[in-house]
Parts: C-alpha cells; sequence; structure tokens
C-alpha cells in the first residue's frame, strides 16, 4: 500500500520542531526552511520513483497481456489451420479413393472387352459355288457377296475369313491350287467390288479335303466347289448386331 509522502513529513517535522522547541534553539522558520522543505522534496522524489515503478510495472503487465492473448489467437488460428488442412486432405483421400475405384471398374471393362475381342464368333457366313474346273464367279456368286458387305455396314472389329475347296476329281496338287484361285477371286470381288479393307481378310485354299457332301454324285461335287466366306466378330458386336433388324445370316 503507497504512504501518503505529505503526512509522513508533516508527522516528521512536528516531530523534530517537538525537538527543536524544546531544546530552545530553533524558530519555526528555520524548520521550515531547513528541516521540512528538505523532507519533501526528498519524499516527493522517492514518490516519483514509485510512480514510475508502478506505471513501468503497469505496462509491463499490459505488454503480458498483450502477448498472452496473441499467443492464444495465434494458437487457435493455427488450430482452425490445420483443421483445414485435414479436412482438405480427407477431401483428396476421398477423391483419391474414387479415381483408384474408376480405375479399378475401367480396368475390368477393358479386360471384359479384351475377352471379347479375343472370343469371335461367326455371326454371318455365304457359300459361293463354282463350276466345274474354274475360278471365275457366277452371277449367282456376285449377289451373295454384294449382300454379304451390306450386311457389314453395322459391324465393328469383325474379319472374314475365306476358305476355297474343289471335289475330288483330278489330281490333289491341281485341286489345291485350283482351291486357292477360287479363293482369291472372292477376296478380290470383296476388296475392289465391296470395298472390304484387305487387312480384314484371312484366306486360305483347303483342296478337295473337308468335303460338305460325297462326291459320288453329281450333286455332292457341285456343293463341293465352293468357297466359304464366314465374317466372325466379338461377342459384344455380334450379340448388338444379331439385335438388329435384317441382321440375319447370309447362306447359300
Amino acid at each position: 500500500m503507497r504512504v501518503d509522502g505529505r503526512r509522513v513529513t508533516a508527522l516528521l517535522a512536528v516531530a523534530i520542531l517537538t525537538s527543536l522547541v524544546s531544546s530552545g534553539c530553533a524558530t519555526k522558520k528555520y524548520v521550515q526552511t531547513k528541516v521540512v522543505q528538505p523532507l519533501e522534496a526528498k519524499l516527493g522524489a522517492v514518490d516519483k520513483k514509485v510512480d514510475e515503478k508502478t506505471a513501468e510495472n503497469a505496462s509491463r503487465i499490459t505488454d503480458l497481456d498483450r502477448k498472452t492473448e496473441q499467443g492464444i489467437s495465434n494458437a487457435q488460428a493455427a488450430a482452425d489451420n490445420a483443421s483445414k488442412e485435414a479436412a482438405k486432405a480427407g477431401e483428396q483421400a476421398q477423391q483419391a479413393q474414387q479415381l483408384a475405384r474408376k480405375g479399378v471398374d475401367e480396368a475390368g471393362q477393358l479386360a471384359q472387352q479384351v475377352d471379347n475381342i479375343d472370343n469371335y464368333q461367326p455371326v454371318k457366313n455365304a457359300a459361293i459355288l463354282f463350276h466345274f474346273n474354274s475360278s471365275e464367279l457366277t452371277t449367282e456368286g456376285k449377289q451373295q457377296l454384294d449382300s454379304l458387305v451390306q450386311s457389314l455396314s453395322g459391324l465393328k472389329h469383325y474379319v472374314i475369313a475365306v476358305k476355297g475347296f474343289t471335289d475330288s476329281t483330278g489330281p490333289r496338287p491341281y485341286n489345291l491350287q485350283l482351291s486357292e484361285r477360287r479363293a482369291d477371286a472372292v477376296v478380290r470381288y470383296l476388296t475392289l467390288q465391296g470395298k472390304v479393307p484387305l487387312v480384314r481378310i484371312h484366306i486360305l485354299g483347303y483342296g478337295e479335303d473337308e468335303p460338305v457332301a460325297p462326291n459320288r454324285t453329281r450333286q455332292g461335287r457341285q456343293e463341293n466347289r465352293r468357297v466359304e466366306v464366314d465374317v466372325l466378330a466379338p461377342q459384344t458386336t455380334a450379340a448388338s448386331n444379331s439385335s438388329q433388324p435384317g441382321s440375319a445370316a447370309v447362306t447359300p
């Protein structure tokens, strides 16, 4: 608790004055100038120092309060920022998980598509007949090929297998060459007249092998003088094409 400087001064002055008066060697004026005033000056200096110290302490307390409040504010801001960063990281993790799941689904779909592409099945076919010892297309054979080409417009990723055959008449080596010429005639017509890409066509001559009818009869030999044209496509393409109108296979 702060002591009143003037009260102390008065008390001291009274005490001194009493002492001096009782000794009979001082006057009131002497006491005022020589004792009281110097004491007041000294006590005033002490009061000033106390006030300055008190003000300094108050300033330090105020500054400490300000720093404490700033620290609390900074800590709260850091906590809020950390919370936002954690929420952002959680969103990014969720997005990454969604992308990973999407990638897995797409990979599965792609694998299914690859399996379907590898699993070709016949969707259209035609048997083109030839005259005896001939590799020239007949009018009926050309019409069959034209119909086959028209049916390809709705297909994707298809391939065409062209296989040439003969009857058993004549030497086997000759029949093999004749079957190849017949297959070549069909391929030439498909690529030139039908504009079918050659890269989609696979060709092979079988000669007199794999007859579809006995060679003992005239009718059987006529059926064996043929070129089989098979259109193959993946299962997905074949399924979608079979559901469309006018998608019936071309047969002889």
